[in-house]
């Protein structure tokens, strides 16, 4: 896929941006629950390798429903990575960050 366009399946954890990536400054992510009958729950965090510091925590998005962030998302991409965790039935998640 481009960089910035992640479409995940499953139960996991997503790795967004990477540490030490020199990938820029975030300004917006877009996650949408593309699956049409089940809700899925996200944890959005950055992570320095030995800590991870929470933007959105347990947020259950309901099935069909898209959410858009566009403020608080820079951070220091020299020692921190973006990661998305989902937990759900039947996975489907589509993530655009610009």
């Amino acid at each position: 896929m481009e960089y910035g366009l992640f479409n995940i399946s499953s139960e996991t954890t997503t790795t967004l941006v990477n540490q030490d990536s020199g990938a820029g400054k975030v300004s917006s992510i877009s996650i949408c629950n593309c699956n049409a009958s089940n809700v899925v729950t996200i944890r959005l965090f950055l992570n320095d390798g030995t800590n991870e510091t929470s933007i959105l925590e347990n947020l259950v998005i309901p099935a069909g429903v898209s959410i858009f962030l566009n403020e608080g998302l820079s951070f220091n991409t020299s020692v921190l990575s973006m990661q998305l965790q989902t937990q759900g039935t039947g996975v489907d998640i589509n993530v655009i960050m610009k």
